[in-house]
C-alpha cells in the first residue's frame, strides 16, 4: 500500500471506509465535538493498533493502524432512515469523500458531500475509516490523517450532524538509531538489538521504541510522588522488550507519572529478565516487577500508605485518576518476598484510579501474587495469570474496581486463585473493598494443597459468571466475623454484599469450614442465585469452556457499561473466541 501524492487511486486501495461491527472488547474512543442539526448526537473516534484495546495519540510508523469512529445519533433520529457520511483529509492530497462501493472522490465543496451508506439509524453506528495502515510503508510517517464522520436524515443535507473535530491517525516519524532521551547506551546488545539502560528517577517524558531493548537497573521511578503537576509519560511501543540481569530491579510509576505501554496481539510489550529464553516452569523471582502508584482512595488511616518493597507512597482522593494504559503486555518471572508482609508482585496497583486502562495483560510465574490491588478503583479486562506462586488475584485496602475475563491457571507452588481482604488492621474500614468480578476461570489441580477463592477480613465482592475448578484444599472459603457479618450474618439474612451468582465449582470441590464460622460456607454458596456444582473444564490449559459450562445460564444483572454482555460463564467460551491466543506466553508444562 503506497500513497502516491499524484495518484488518487491508491487512496481507494489503502484507505477503505466501511460499516463494521467493532469488537466490544475495547477501551473508550476519544470523544469528538458535535456540530450540525442534532446537538445530542455523540461522536467518538481514534487510532488503534490493537483492535480498540487502547487508542493512541500517535502510532509507531512500523505498526499496522486502524482509524475507527462511532456515531451515536440523537435519540430523536434513531429509527429514521439516514445517510452516513465520511470525509477524509490526507496530507498533501486534500479532502476526499467516500461513496458507496469504497470509491473515493475529491471533495471541493462541502455542500456537495455524498453518503457512502443509507440505512435505518441504530443507537450506535460503527465505522472503520482506515484498516491496517502502516505509515512507513505508505510514505506517511510523521503525518496525520483526519476523518470527519456524520449523518443526515430524510435525504435532506440540511439536517447534517457531524463531528466538528476529526478522528485522527497521527503517525510517528520513522525511528532513528540510538538510545532515546533519559536512557544511556550500554554498548551491548540483547536479542540482536542495541541495549539502552534505564536507571534512577525520570521526571521528563520518555519514549521507548522497539528498535532497542531496555535494561532496568535498580529501582527506576517515573514521575514524582505528588498528586500535583503535569504527569510524566513513559511511552513503550509495541514489540519492545524490557529486562534486567536478576535481582531487585523494578519499575515504579509514581503518582504524577503515567505508563503508556500499548502492544498488539502480534507484538506484545514484554517485561522479563535476561534468561527469558532459558526459563523453566520453576523460574520465578528474577526481578522486582511493575508497581503503579496512584492517587485514588484507599482505606488506610490518613488516606495514604507506603508501598511494599520500598516502592513509595500511594493513595489520595481522585478515584478517576489515570496512571496511563497497559494493553497487550506480558510480565514474566518477577516478584520478591522480603518478609510475609513485604513482597513485590508481578503488577502492584497501589491506589490506582479508574481512569487507567488495563486490558490484555499476562503475569506469568511471579514469586508472589500475579496482580494485587491495594485500594483504588482501577478496572481490568482480559487478565491471563499463569503459574504465579502465591495468589493470582489479590485485593485489600478498599479496592472497588471491576474485572471481566480473567483466566487463571495455577502452578505447582501456587496458593490461592483469589485472596480477598478489606483491611487486615480494621476489617470494617471504609471504603470497604467491593469489586465486581465477571467471567473468571480459576483452573486448579496442579498443587496438592491448592486453594480457590478466599474471602476474608471484611471484604465485599460480587463474583459472577465464573468457574472455580479442581482445588484440592477448597474452592471457596470465608474467614473472619466481619466478612460473615458483611454478607448478612446468616444464610437467611444475606444482603447482597458478598455474592457468587451464576457460578460453577467443580463437582467434589470442597467449601472450607472452621469451627468459628458464623454460618456454613457450603450453605452460603447453595443460597446464591444461579450457582452450583458442575463438571470440570476442558480445553487447552484447563481454561477453555466445555459444552456443559457453556450451557449455564448467565447473570443478567450486569448493567454497568464496563461489562460486555456475553452468553457464557467463565473466561474463555471456546477455541474460536479465545482472546488469549497469539499474544500470551504458553510454552510451559506442569
Amino acid at each position: 500500500m503506497n500513497f502516491k501524492r499524484s495518484k488518487l487511486s491508491s487512496i481507494a486501495t489503502a484507505v477503505a471506509i466501511v460499516i463494521t461491527a467493532m469488537s466490544v472488547q475495547a477501551a473508550d474512543q476519544p470523544i469528538l465535538s458535535t456540530a450540525g442539526a442534532s446537538a445530542d448526537a455523540v461522536f467518538t473516534g481514534g487510532a488503534t493498533i490493537n483492535g480498540g484495546a487502547s487508542f493512541l495519540s500517535a502510532v509507531p510508523a512500523t505498526e499496522a493502524a486502524d482509524l475507527v469512529a462511532t456515531i451515536k445519533p440523537a435519540a430523536t433520529d434513531v429509527g429514521k432512515m439516514g445517510d452516513l457520511v465520511v470525509v477524509a483529509e490526507v496530507p498533501g492530497l486534500g479532502l476526499f469523500n467516500l461513496l458507496s462501493g469504497g470509491i473515493w472522490v475529491p471533495l471541493a465543496d462541502a455542500a456537495n458531500v455524498q453518503p457512502f451508506a443509507s440505512k435505518m439509524l441504530s443507537v450506535s453506528e460503527k465505522v472503520t475509516v482506515i484498516n491496517g495502515l502502516v505509515g512507513i510503508d505508505t510514505n506517511l510517517a510523521g503525518l496525520t490523517i483526519k476523518a470527519f464522520v456524520g449523518y443526515y436524515t430524510g435525504g435532506d443535507l440540511a439536517t447534517l450532524t457531524y463531528s466538528s473535530t476529526p478522528a485522527a491517525l497521527a503517525i510517528s516519524p520513522a525511528v532513528t538509531p540510538g538510545c532515546p532521551a533519559n536512557t544511556t547506551d550500554s554498548g551491548l546488545s540483547f536479542k540482536n538489538k542495541p541495549t539502552c539502560v534505564l536507571s534512577g528517577r525520570i521526571t521528563s517524558d520518555t519514549h521507548l521504541t522497539a528498535n532497542n531493548t531496555y535494561l532496568i537497573k535498580g529501582q527506576v521511578i517515573i514521575g514524582e510522588n505528588t498528586v500535583a503537576g503535569e504527569k510524566t509519560q513513559l511511552t513503550i511501543d509495541a514489540g519492545t522488550f524490557i529486562f534486567n540481569t536478576g535481582g531487585v530491579h523494578l519499575l515504579v510509576i509514581d503518582r504524577n507519572g503515567q505508563i503508556q505501554a500499548n502492544g498488539s496481539a502480534a507484538k506484545p510489550v514484554i517485561f522479563s529478565y535476561e534468561g527469558d529464553e532459558d526459563a523453566t516452569v520453576d523460574t520465578r523471582g528474577q526481578w522486582g516487577g511493575l508497581v503503579i502508584n496512584g492517587s485514588a482512595t484507599i482505606n488506610e488511616a490518613g488516606g495514604v500508605a507506603d508501598g511494599e518493597g520500598a516502592s513509595g507512597l500511594y493513595g489520595g482522593t481522585n478515584d478517576t485518576d489515570s496512571s496511563g494504559s497497559i494493553t497487550y503486555v506480558q510480565v514474566k518471572y518477577a516478584g520478591r518476598v522480603f518478609t510475609e508482609s513485604d513482597e513485590l508482585n508481578g503488577i502492584a496497583f497501589q491506589g490506582v484510579g479508574s481512569g487507567t486502562n488495563v486490558d490484555y495483560v499476562q503475569v506469568h510465574n511471579n514469586s508472589d501474587d500475579g496482580v494485587e490491588f491495594f485500594g483504588g478503583s482501577v478496572n481490568a479486562k482480559h487478565l491471563f495469570l499463569t503459574g504465579n506462586e502465591d495468589d493470582s488475584i489479590d485485593w485489600t485496602q478498599g479496592w472497588t474496581g471491576k474485572i471481566q475475563y480473567a483466566a487463571v491457571r495455577m502452578g505447582s507452588s501456587s496458593d490461592h486463585c483469589i485472596e480477598a481482604d478489606n483491611n487486615g488492621d480494621n476489617n470494617d474500614a471504609t471504603p470497604r473493598s467491593n469489586p465486581t468480578i465477571a467471567n473468571l476461570t480459576c483452573a486448579g489441580g496442579f498443587n496438592d494443597d491448592g486453594q480457590g477463592v478466599r474471602l476474608r477480613e471484611g471484604t465485599s465482592a460480587t463474583i459472577t459468571n465464573s468457574v472455580i475448578s479442581n482445588f484440592s484444599s477448597y474452592c471457596v472459603d470465608i474467614d473472619q466475623d466481619a466478612t460473615f457479618n458483611n454478607a448478612g450474618g446468616s444464610v437467611a439474612g444475606l444482603n447482597g454484599n458478598l455474592v457468587m451468582r451464576n457460578t460453577r465449582v467443580s463437582v467434589g470441590c470442597a467449601f472450607s469450614a472452621s469451627s468459628g464460622d458464623i454460618f456454613s460456607v457450603d450453605a452460603w454458596y447453595a443460597a446464591q442465585i444461579g450457582s452450583g456444582a458442575g463438571t470440570d473444564l476442558g480445553g487447552t490449559l484447563g481454561l477453555t469452556n466445555g459444552n456443559v459450562i457453556n450451557a449455564v445460564t448467565v447473570d443478567s444483572a450486569l448493567s454497568d457499561p464496563f461489562f460486555d454482555q456475553v452468553d457464557y460463564i467463565g473466561a474463555i467460551k471456546d477455541s474460536t473466541s479465545d482472546w488469549s491466543a497469539g499474544w500470551t506466553f504458553k510454552s510451559f508444562v506442569q
